[in-house]
């Protein structure tokens, strides 16, 4: 359950975040680093704490953009024990999104090895793919999808405009049980960073985006998960809160990277 909540949650925010094709030139291919932290909210909860450390790698290719994300966590458990979390999550998007491919490994101490890779293209409201594990499971979708990288223009267009609230359905890929997020925006009202990095990269102003995470066909009028983030004009996050209910996870950005364009 650690791995679930934790993993296949945080893999649709920073999808969700960190993907963008023809939104704007000011995105930029860059690698972050940030310091994980756990803090327990007042409910009770299996984790008690916990700390780690994540990176994540935006690549402008030639035909779409790349991802790569990598977790290592400790958790602090309420029986008194520690678990080692170890998690990858890739992706890729075509600039038209259309076609989107999608990779995630998952270890921890007290579960088996999860491994599972998969694609899908839109063909109108039709979104067709598979799934290649063990069962090689065919994926059939019926609806108005998008990708991360159009969410991500819309939510970021929307921003410019001081449009604050967009729903929206969105793939992603990074939570194999429910593929299909409908994930609630709103978007304040710029404000300055409270990163001290210096770095040519980052902006000195944010915008506080608030999305909730539903599954796609859950009857709870509560989203399964909250996440805050503040994400500049380059489409780097300075820093997010991720609220599982029971517990939070903050991230803060310690470290970013120009990625050199490639030649195409």
């Amino acid at each position: 359950m650690i791995k679930f909540n934790i993993y296949n949650l945080l893999s649709i925010f920073i999808s969700f975040l960190y993907v963008n094709t023809c939104l704007s030139s000011t995105i930029v291919s860059h690698k972050a680093y940030y310091d994980l932290e756990f803090l327990t909210n007042e409910t009770p909860s299996i984790v008690e704490g916990g700390s780690g450390k994540s990176s994540f790698l935006l690549e402008k290719q030639c035909k779409g953009w790349a991802l790569k994300e990598t977790f290592a966590i400790t958790f602090n458990l309420n029986n008194k024990k520690n678990s080692k979390n170890f998690s990858i999550f890739s992706s890729f998007e075509d600039f038209t999104a259309k076609k989107f491919s999608f990779e995630h490994l998952d270890k921890n101490d007290f579960e088996k090895e999860i491994f599972y890779s998969g694609y899908v293209q839109k063909n109108k409201n039709i979104l067709d793919g598979i799934i290649f594990d063990k069962n090689n499971e065919k994926l059939s979708f019926d609806d108005n999808i998008l990708f991360p990288t159009e969410h991500l223009e819309i939510l970021l267009e929307n921003a410019k405009k001081n449009i604050n609230f967009n729903t929206a359905k969105v793939f992603f890929g990074s939570d194999k049980d429910n593929l299909v997020k409908i994930v609630s925006a709103f978007i304040g009202k710029k404000i300055n960073t409270d990163i001290s990095i210096e770095n040519d990269l980052l902006k000195k102003q944010v915008w506080p985006m608030q999305l909730s995470f539903y599954d796609l066909n859950q009857k709870s009028p509560d989203p399964k998960t909250k996440v805050i983030a503040y994400v500049d004009d380059s489409g780097i996050a300075h820093g997010y809160t991720v609220d599982y209910g029971s517990y939070k996870m903050k991230g803060k950005l310690i470290k970013i990277e120009k990625v050199s364009k490639l030649k195409c």
